[in-house]
């Protein structure tokens, strides 16, 4: 275990994420060594009872590149459920407000949004996504997981060996970490996860996996891309 608390030493006073009530933390997404912000936000009973009426009507879900100027009707043709639903116009409503942050952000005209129902975890396994940036939200059940950059010894390095890597599980990109240092998002929180090639700087790139989804639960998941 040394090994891991010689390598958090280093990183004291470099806090890789933040957090906050306040929906001006994503924007520390630009700073150096920042690898994710949550912007944590209470849920919204009507969109989440909105998204658990219609979730086998989501089918495979929705991807695809949309304009900000066109995105709030074609989601609106796009979601299933009755036009006049106010659930679904408040699940319309906050796709339109995430993108509008995204691409205001990022100064760009177009998002990539995928909106997927899920039984299962789709990205069980810790890795990096090679985009520059990504963000996240989870409408129905838990959110994503993430491990802070602080947390993680890389191997190999000097002095890591068997005998102090007791208590560490190692992930499939060769780092080891503790169980108990693994955060994650609750949902509705809305989380900004910097890429592999964000500004060409691979080592910023967070690192995240899906939940488990436990049977008989659903999971509704949001992704937005800055285009």
């Amino acid at each position: 275990m040394q090994a891991l608390q010689d390598h958090n030493t280093v990183f004291e006073h470099s806090n890789s994420w933040r957090s906050s009530a306040d929906a001006m933390v994503l924007g520390d997404i630009f700073e150096e060594g920042v690898s994710v912000t949550v912007w944590n936000r209470p849920e919204a009973p009507l969109i989440s009872q909105y998204y658990g009426e219609v979730f086998k009507s989501l089918g495979m879900g929705i991807r695809g590149v949309f304009s900000i100027d066109s995105l709030r009707e074609e989601i609106a043709t796009l979601l299933p459920g009755e036009e006049t639903s106010i659930g679904k116009q408040a699940a319309i409503d906050d796709i339109y407000l995430l993108s509008d942050m995204l691409t205001t952000l990022f100064d760009c005209d177009s998002v990539g949004v995928r909106l997927v129902p899920l039984s299962s975890a789709m990205c069980p396994s810790f890795h990096v996504d090679n985009i520059p940036v990504r963000l996240v939200n989870t409408y129905l059940g838990e959110g994503t997981e993430w491990l802070p950059k602080e947390s993680v010894v890389t191997s190999p390095m000097i002095g890591l060996n068997e005998a102090n890597t007791q208590g560490l599980t190692k992930n499939r990109l060769g780092q080891r970490y503790q169980e108990s240092s693994v955060k994650q998002m609750s949902a509705f929180d809305v989380g900004l996860l910097k890429g592999k090639s964000w500004q060409g700087h691979e080592e910023f790139a967070a690192v995240h996996r899906s939940c488990k989804v436990q049977p008989n639960t659903q999971r509704v998941l949001l992704t937005l891309d800055p285009m």
